[in-house]
Protein backbone atom coordinates (compact mmCIF):
# COMPACT_ATOMS: atom_id res chain seq x y z
CA UNK A 1 0.00 0.00 0.00
CA UNK A 2 1.08 3.45 -1.25
CA UNK A 3 1.84 6.06 2.10
CA UNK A 4 2.80 9.35 1.74
CA UNK A 5 3.66 12.55 3.97
CA UNK A 6 4.09 16.33 2.79
CA UNK A 7 7.30 17.77 3.93
CA UNK A 8 8.82 20.88 4.34
CA UNK A 9 12.85 20.46 3.57
CA UNK A 10 15.48 23.18 4.95
CA UNK A 11 18.72 22.74 3.66
CA UNK A 12 22.14 24.76 4.34
CA UNK A 13 25.86 24.18 3.77
CA UNK A 14 29.29 25.69 6.11
CA UNK A 15 31.67 26.37 3.46
CA UNK A 16 35.15 27.23 3.99
CA UNK A 17 36.95 29.43 1.30
CA UNK A 18 34.20 27.95 -1.33
CA UNK A 19 34.63 24.19 -0.29
CA UNK A 20 31.60 22.75 1.57
CA UNK A 21 32.73 21.69 4.89
CA UNK A 22 29.32 20.49 6.47
CA UNK A 23 25.75 20.46 5.15
CA UNK A 24 22.89 20.60 6.94
CA UNK A 25 19.05 19.27 6.12
CA UNK A 26 15.87 19.52 8.35
CA UNK A 27 13.00 17.51 7.25
CA UNK A 28 9.70 18.77 8.90
CA UNK A 29 6.40 17.25 8.98
CA UNK A 30 4.08 19.82 6.98
CA UNK A 31 0.87 17.69 8.44
CA UNK A 32 2.23 17.63 12.15
CA UNK A 33 5.51 20.09 12.07
CA UNK A 34 6.18 18.98 16.07
CA UNK A 35 7.92 15.73 13.93
CA UNK A 36 11.33 17.17 12.66
CA UNK A 37 14.71 15.77 11.74
CA UNK A 38 17.90 17.52 11.54
CA UNK A 39 20.60 16.09 9.96
CA UNK A 40 24.44 17.34 9.44
CA UNK A 41 27.17 15.71 7.72
CA UNK A 42 30.44 16.38 6.80
CA UNK A 43 31.57 16.63 3.27
CA UNK A 44 34.83 17.69 3.40
CA UNK A 45 36.54 16.36 7.11
CA UNK A 46 39.94 17.82 6.30
CA UNK A 47 37.86 21.79 6.19
CA UNK A 48 36.19 20.79 8.99
CA UNK A 49 38.41 19.71 11.01
CA UNK A 50 40.74 23.12 10.29
CA UNK A 51 37.43 24.98 10.77
CA UNK A 52 35.28 23.24 13.86
CA UNK A 53 34.57 26.48 15.53
CA UNK A 54 32.94 27.84 12.30
CA UNK A 55 31.15 24.64 11.27
CA UNK A 56 29.33 24.36 14.83
CA UNK A 57 28.38 27.84 14.90
CA UNK A 58 26.96 27.63 11.02
CA UNK A 59 25.09 24.11 12.64
CA UNK A 60 23.86 26.15 15.61
CA UNK A 61 22.40 29.50 13.02
CA UNK A 62 20.72 26.13 10.92
CA UNK A 63 19.28 24.91 14.01
CA UNK A 64 17.96 28.09 14.96
CA UNK A 65 16.72 28.50 11.60
CA UNK A 66 15.16 25.50 11.33
CA UNK A 67 13.37 25.67 15.47
CA UNK A 68 12.17 28.83 13.91
CA UNK A 69 10.70 27.19 10.96
CA UNK A 70 9.33 24.31 12.97
CA UNK A 71 7.37 27.29 15.47
CA UNK A 72 5.88 29.40 12.66
CA UNK A 73 4.27 25.55 10.92
CA UNK A 74 3.07 24.61 14.14
CA UNK A 75 1.43 27.92 15.06
CA UNK A 76 0.02 28.06 11.04
CA UNK A 77 -1.58 24.38 11.54
CA UNK A 78 -2.92 25.94 14.93
CA UNK A 79 -4.97 28.29 13.36
CA UNK A 80 -6.05 25.96 10.61
CA UNK A 81 -7.25 23.56 12.93
CA UNK A 82 -9.29 25.73 14.73
CA UNK A 83 -10.49 27.31 11.49
CA UNK A 84 -11.52 23.71 10.39
CA UNK A 85 -13.80 23.31 13.64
Amino acid sequence: MLTMKKETVLKGESRIDGAIAESHRAEINSVDPVNMTITSVQVDKAAYKANRAACRADRAAFEDAAYELQEEMMAENKTTAKEAE
